[in-house]
């Protein structure tokens, strides 16, 4: 059953997702800049690889699109459960993922088997590439096992290649003496940035284009300014508010999102406007442009700024 709130603005189906979806991959400078330097190590046959960020920032996301970015030159994993006690538990993981029996021998047994795997896909010019999301739940053993998975060569060739996404946190992890040898190992560390306002503007169009939308008939340029600004560019928090927003101003049968039905989704997410939110809003010249009129105190920026001060 088609929600109303589509109906109501147009939209095929919704707009943000509440899981990650490469096909609507949106891509920001942020991420572009945190994944080229990912393809690029991997195509020189590093092993060991982390991308960080805070949570919601896209990481999963990012690590989906690195993935389908490699086409079918690597056999590939991605675990994303990060939770596992031991490293029988890792290597069960690894080789359920990638089809191979898993329930059936000891942790050097299945360690074995996946060497042999690994090592023959190396052999018919084929990288084994595991991705390990919420990495940072992981000890440092299990880390340095996967140190010493990526130490597996065929020759030249690397034949396993490990990336891990983690929250900041990891480095933490990292500071320990048995992980002295997994930094030294580590090829790259790409950490993805938040959205400035202009792209997460641009991210919640992008989003609503994607779902059969047309997005200047569905939000105003206030309402999209107050989403963009109020979520801090964290994708995830950006598509929570930019959704509420969408319900609530179908509740009111309202015709587009605007600043107030903007605001009211961020206080319901405990986002609230801070000062340099209002500071900024009052001088961005594209808010101030589109507000000349005869409407005086009634602009867009006044009334966007009003709405801020009253919620703080």
């Amino acid at each position: 059953m088609l929600r109303v709130y589509l109906q109501r603005f147009g939209l095929k189906r919704r707009p943000f997702p509440a899981t990650p979806d490469s096909a609507l991959y949106y891509p920001a400078t942020a991420h572009e800049a945190a994944l080229a330097p990912l393809v690029r190590a991997l195509g020189e046959d590093e092993g060991l690889l982390l991308l960080t960020g805070e949570p919601g920032s896209g990481k999963t996301l990012l690590g989906q699109v690195l993935l389908e970015r490699l086409g079918g030159a690597a056999v590939t994993a991605f675990l994303t459960n990060s939770h596992f006690p031991d490293r029988l538990s890792l290597l069960q993981a690894i080789l359920f993922d990638i089809g191979l029996p898993y329930e059936d021998g000891a942790e050097q047994v299945l360690r074995l088997r996946l060497t042999e795997h690994v090592l023959k896909n190396c052999a018919e010019s084929k990288r084994t590439i595991v991705m390990v999301d919420e990495a940072h739940h992981l000890s440092a053993d299990l880390l340095e096992e996967l140190r010493l998975l990526g130490n597996l060569e065929a020759g030249p060739d690397k034949a396993f290649q490990a990336v891990c996404l983690a929250q900041l946190t990891i480095t933490e992890t990292l500071k320990q003496p048995l992980l002295a040898a997994w930094k030294q190992r580590l090829a790259v560390h790409a950490h993805l940035q938040p959205l400035g306002v202009e792209e997460a503007c641009d991210y919640v169009l992008h989003h609503l284009r994607l779902a059969g939308g047309k997005p200047d008939k569905i939000i105003d340029e206030a309402g999209l300014e107050v989403l963009a600004r109020g979520s801090h560019g964290i994708p995830r928090l950006l598509g929570q508010a930019a959704q509420q927003a969408l319900v609530l101003a179908d509740a009111a049968e309202m015709d587009k999102v605007d600043a107030e039905a903007a605001l009211e989704a961020l206080a319901m997410l405990g986002l609230a406007a801070d000062e340099t939110t209002v500071g900024e809003h009052e001088t961005d010249e594209h808010v101030l442009d589109e507000s000349e009129g005869d409407e005086g105190e009634g602009t867009t920026s006044f009334r966007v700024t009003k709405e801020i001060r009253k919620t703080a």
